[in-house]
């Protein structure tokens, strides 16, 4: 058969299936990156008030009267999957794609819609306790897919549940225990494309009141562009102890050192023509203004320790949880001539506390929660000449100060046994401090906000929800968007706000499940990145928008064909499809007008099928499709092109515990754009704003479970 034939009848059967699952309507709620009933997924272990079951933390999610989701370990056990936006990509709402390897952007509803390395929009956390810097930037690079037993998305104001309120919400990543793992012991090898290697091994177990946890992953690859190697060694453990029948706290440690080329970026046509390849020299006649990423050895060094702990306490009539970390992040990061070589050293210290309880009036579900958070970071900032890629003279150095305060209450107000009245509100300040010590500008801005919020969630069937929900989102800068990331002096910015609509429902009826939103979001003062003219792309300056709007539909279908049938004979047949629609525009802008904003396509389809038989094998076909991709300018005259991509996935039990499993993603080899950078008008300064996709690549490995 020849290729081009195979290769549509192939895209043909991953459409057909996506098109039987829209037929037959909706899907799984929470979202469809999670498996909960898959017939692999093995028999859940007691949780505990620091570490919840995630059947504990579903029932959670659907008490909030928004959209949601979670998504289990075992939904990415078998990709390589190298970093929470890979595991995040099958959720209705969030965009993920790929800058760099172990670098993700991640936005939801339009967070951090163009943001550079330091992402902004999104709140995360690890086991309730914050990994977002009180800077105002998060970090994917300090997760570990391999060290997550699932992930909570709260999109939105949903995210007030964590006291979050910027526009994309909050992620919990929550980590496996010494009673919640899914084996005591865990070993997985695995390779491929490009000289890739990685290595996992996890320990757990229990002894009385105390149980324990640690992982540690290497991972070593060429990448697939010229200059993309990666080398990144991983560890994550958690201690925790039953104090008491009342009493529970645990301790968590990570450690990492992640270390990668970067490869820069490219202009559209170079791009498409040749992936491959690293960004070019930057020359303004015959004189050269940057020699580039391989002969200034670009790249981005990131070491990472970060103790901190969680302690739940019984009160009887109210639940108390107390948080508290450190965090030493070191960073080495050569880029452009101009830019030069960023080097960081930063600590930071923070509390957190939680109180909940249930309210003796009104219907059962009724309840209420209070908590607030602390965090202070302290950044010692520099900058070096690149001397082709070792440090020259020390060009700028600067004391950044970062402070982040945010209170936060809620009330579920049961009406009625099947109807529940939402209201809760956010107080958030935020201080930026810059101090100059050597040719650096001092500044200092600080932002605050009470943000509102009001929902209504409603039980319109046993398994079928409907909800509403209006509230104020509100984001100040981070530190990196008041300085590019320490490339440039302190430039002040106003901070974003937003009023937010949403309507959505979530359920399941037989063999169908559904997760499905609505959803308008009225801005000030968007942030909007802008590439720097020379600089490839990686170096932006953020300024503000005046009025955009952000609005769209999630939609997370699950269909289960001849359920009961297949079940009979030990097999299961899952079709799911995940679509995003974001309409994101100005809004009668003086100077773009009515315009869409830049960074993120308008349309995004992901598609699976998967069959099981259980306790033998497994195989899934992966189709992500983009009619259109992301406009690359502010003024619309550039955009990267539409694109779809294959990804196989098969798996085989050769004995209980132990598994072969592997993948070939982008089957056809697809080009394709899989991040870029925004700029004002690309028509007039042609920039290398463009990070061409991973091509064909093949993964395998053995997983094993004691």
């Amino acid at each position: 058969m020849p290729f081009n034939t195979l290769k549509r009848a192939l895209l043909g059967a991953t459409m057909l299936a996506t098109s039987f699952s829209f037929a037959y309507a909706p899907a799984k709620a929470q979202g469809i990156g999670q498996r909960q009933d898959e017939i692999l997924v093995t028999a859940s272990r007691d949780g505990t008030p620091t570490a919840p079951t995630p059947e504990a933390a579903r029932k959670e999610l659907e008490r909030v009267p928004g959209a949601t989701g979670l998504v289990e370990d075992e939904g990415f056990a078998d990709i390589f999957a190298q970093s929470i936006g890979d595991v995040l990509e099958l959720t209705p709402g969030v965009f993920a794609d790929t800058s760099a390897q172990r670098e993700s952007r991640i936005s939801i509803r339009g967070s951090g819609l163009n943001s550079s390395f330091e992402r902004r929009g999104l709140t995360v956390l690890r086991d309730g306790v914050p990994i977002s810097r009180a800077s105002g930037a998060t970090e994917f690079q300090e997760v570990d897919p391999l060290t997550i037993r699932y992930l909570e998305v709260f999109k939105g104001a949903n995210g007030l549940h964590y006291g979050a309120a910027s526009l994309g919400g909050a992620v919990n990543i929550v980590s496996p225990t010494g009673r919640t793992a899914r084996a005591p012991v865990t070993l997985r090898a695995e390779g491929g494309s490009f000289s890739t290697l990685r290595g996992n091994a996890s320990l757990s177990g229990t002894s009385g009141e105390v149980d324990y946890w640690g992982g540690i992953t290497g991972l070593s690859s060429n990448g697939y562009r010229e200059h993309s190697e990666v080398r990144s060694l991983y560890g994550h453990a958690n201690l925790g102890w039953r104090v008491s029948d009342n009493v529970e706290t645990r301790f968590y440690l990570t450690a990492l050192s992640d270390n990668f080329e970067l490869a820069g970026s490219l202009r559209l046509a170079d791009a498409l023509a040749n992936p491959r390849a690293a960004g070019r020299p930057v020359t303004a006649g015959p004189v050269v203004l940057d020699p580039g990423p391989v002969a200034d050895d670009w790249d981005r060094n990131l070491d990472v320790y970060r103790l901190a702990n969680l302690t739940a306490i019984d009160l009887g009539g109210a639940d108390l949880e107390l948080g508290g970390w450190y965090a030493r992040r070191n960073l080495d990061h050569a880029i452009t001539r101009f830019a030069g070589i960023i080097v960081q050293g930063e600590d930071e210290v923070g509390l957190s506390a939680r109180l909940a309880g249930n309210l003796p009036f009104l219907a059962d579900q009724s309840r209420w929660q209070v908590g607030a958070i602390y965090a202070f970071a302290s950044n010692d900032a520099k900058t070096f000449a690149n001397n082709a890629g070792a440090r020259g003279a020390l060009r700028t150095e600067a004391d950044q100060d970062s402070r982040m305060l945010t209170v936060y209450g809620q009330a579920d107000l049961g009406l009625t046994d099947s109807l529940t009245l939402v209201a809760g509100g956010q107080y958030a300040r935020a201080v930026r401090d810059v101090t100059a010590i050597l040719n650096a500008v001092t500044g200092r801005e600080a932002y605050d906000q009470f943000n509102p919020r009001l929902g209504l969630i409603a039980d319109v069937g046993p398994d079928m929800q409907v909800f509403a929900n209006v509230n104020r989102s509100f984001e100040p800068p981070s530190l990196a968007d008041l300085t590019s990331g320490g490339a440039f002096p302190f430039a002040p910015l106003r901070p974003q706000r937003a009023t937010v609509f949403e309507v959505g429902t979530r359920g399941q009826a037989g063999i169908v499940s559904w997760d499905a939103a609505l959803y308008r979001a009225e801005l000030q003062n968007e942030f909007l990145d802008i590439a720097v003219p020379g600089a490839r792309g990686l170096i932006t300056v953020t300024t503000n928008g005046v009025r955009t709007i952000h609005q769209g539909l999630e939609l997370g279908i699950d269909l289960r064909p001849f359920r009961a049938a297949l079940e009979a004979r030990g097999q299961a047949l899952r079709l799911s499809a995940a679509y995003t629609f974001n309409d994101f525009t100005f809004d009668d802008d003086p100077l773009y007008g009515d315009n869409q904003l830049a960074g993120v396509p308008r349309h995004v389809l992901i598609a699976e099928a998967r069959f099981d038989q259980v306790d033998r094998f497994y195989l899934s076909a992966t189709l992500r499709w983009i009619p259109d991709g992301p406009w690359a300018d502010y003024a619309n005259t550039e955009r990267a092109p539409g694109y779809e991509t294959v990804q196989i996935t098969a798996g085989v039990t050769l004995t209980e515990g132990i598994e072969l499993f592997g993948s070939v993603e982008n089957l056809f080899d697809t080009v394709f754009i899989s991040n870029l950078t925004t700029n004002a008008n690309q028509r007039l300064t042609n920039e290398a704003l463009y990070t061409p996709g991973q091509g064909r690549a093949v993964f395998g490995g053995l997983r094993a479970r004691f």
